[in-house]
């Protein structure tokens, strides 16, 4: 198993050793998470992406939704005591930046590191910001 925070793990590899750790069955856990198993799958591939709701329903189930989005667990980052509302503001708008012209979302690679890089922006700022106010930041950040 790889240690907190190691980034050589996709997300799907993480999705996966957490529900491993609970020894859940992908329907099982696509259950707690209000999915279908399919999505499930396609989330352990990395091939989609799950929205807010699926995180915060594996959270209420003891899921450590930091590890699988960060790499790192809350309980060793150095992230403030309100460290949830900068992932859910950077986790929001990079559902709404992360697009092509077309406005398809940009493959997972791409969002993962946007991700990566707004919580750490955000981290290090020490206030955090709702989604809205990080929204209308970008937009004024992306005019030409």
């Amino acid at each position: 198993m790889a240690s907190r925070g190691d980034w050589s793990l996709s997300f799907g590899r993480r999705l996966r050793e957490a529900r491993d750790r609970l020894r859940l069955t992908q329907e099982q856990f696509a259950e707690l998470g209000g999915v279908k198993r399919v999505s499930q799958h396609l989330y352990e591939q990395d091939a989609r992406v799950p929205d807010l709701n699926y995180l915060l329903r594996l959270k209420e189930h003891g899921v450590d939704v930091g590890y699988l989005v960060l790499g790192s667990s809350a309980g060793h980052s150095a992230a403030t005591p309100n460290s949830t509302d900068i992932y859910v503001a950077a986790y929001r708008t990079v559902d709404e930046f992360a697009r092509d012209d077309a406005g398809n979302p940009l493959p997972y690679a791409e969002r993962e590191r946007f991700f990566s890089f707004l919580c750490a922006t955000l981290s290090q700022t020490g206030t955090p910001e709702s989604s809205t106010e990080l929204k209308e930041r970008l937009v004024r950040f992306m005019r030409p």
